[in-house]
C-alpha cells in the first residue's frame, strides 16, 4: 500500500478496524480536495489486496475532512 500511496500523493491519517473487521480508512491528498473518484480508486485498490474467502470485512474509504484528528505527522 505504501507505493500506491506515495504514486497517488495521498496522506493516509488514520485507519481503524475493529472485531468485527470494519475497516475505515481516512486520508487526504495535499494540496486538493479527494474526490469521490480519489476514494473508489484507494477503495479498489485496498478490496484487491484482500480475500474475502478468507476473512469477511466491511471496507470504507473516506476524505479525512476536517473533522479527522491528523495521527500522521509525515505531510
Amino acid at each position: 500500500m505504501e507505493d500506491y500511496v506515495k504514486e497517488h500523493g495521498l496522506v493516509i491519517v488514520d485507519v481503524k478496524n475493529n472485531k468485527s473487521n470494519n475497516i475505515k480508512i481516512f486520508f487526504n491528498i495535499p494540496g486538493r480536495n479527494v474526490g469521490i473518484d480519489d476514494c473508489a480508486a484507494l477503495s479498489r485498490f485496498v478490496e484487491s489486496r484482500l480475500d474475502r474467502d478468507r476473512e469477511d470485512f466491511s471496507l470504507t474509504v473516506s476524505s479525512a475532512g476536517t473533522d479527522v484528528q491528523e495521527n500522521n505527522k509525515k505531510q
